[in-house]
């Protein structure tokens, strides 16, 4: 029972119910400012608005749903209260071009989406590139070290800075050559493994 709550499906449904009252509000507010007797584009009108409102918040249009709140709101404001007013036709001529615009702004308008994931994913390489970087500088190393030192088993990224490293064994004398068998041709077969 928890999970069917919890589906996004019956939230939609949830919410539909819970609009069509709101069309009733909207739909009286709409004939009693309209000069037209019974027209069915409040009803249009009324729909629209309540789908706006559902189409938001499931786009997740946080803040443009929240100003829909406050416009249905107003509606059921001048509905119980001052539904022959001037605020009624203010109201829906406000509701009614904001509805188009915002509609308009949410499937035509995809050029700033586009930007606007291009900047997110930019910041998202920079990011990974800082952390990378920071990892580096740490010691941590991201390029492949098929040479290792026989003796101290160090890894490195080619035969020259494993030859400095072997050096500084000799300089220590700390290089026992008999001890490390065929040390050259594993650190080659793992250097053609690496290519």
């Amino acid at each position: 029972m928890r999970k069917f709550i919890l589906n996004e499906a019956f939230g939609i449904v949830a919410l539909t119910v819970l609009l069509i009252p709101q069309i009733a509000h909207t739909i009286y507010v709409f004939k009693i400012n309209s000069q037209y007797t019974d027209p069915w584009f409040g009803w249009c009108y009324a729909i629209g608005i309540d789908l706006a409102i559902l189409i938001f918040t499931v786009k997740g249009w946080t803040r443009t749903a929240n100003a829909y709140f406050a416009g249905t709101l107003a509606h059921n404001l001048v509905y119980q209260f001052y539904p022959e007013s001037i605020w009624s036709s203010i109201l829906i001529c406000i509701m009614l071009s904001a509805t188009i615009f915002s509609f308009s702004h949410l499937f035509y308008h995809k050029d700033k989406a586009v930007d606007r994931n291009d900047t997110a994913l930019e910041l998202q390489a920079s990011a990974i590139l800082l952390r990378l970087t920071a990892n580096m500088e740490a010691g941590i190393c991201y390029e492949a070290q098929p040479y290792l030192c026989p003796e101290c088993n160090q890894s490195f990224a080619n035969t020259k800075k494993l030859n400095g490293h072997i050096s500084g064994h000799k300089q220590k004398d700390m290089w026992f050559v008999e001890n490390y068998d065929n040390w050259e041709a594993e650190n080659a077969k793992r250097a053609v493994l690496c290519d």
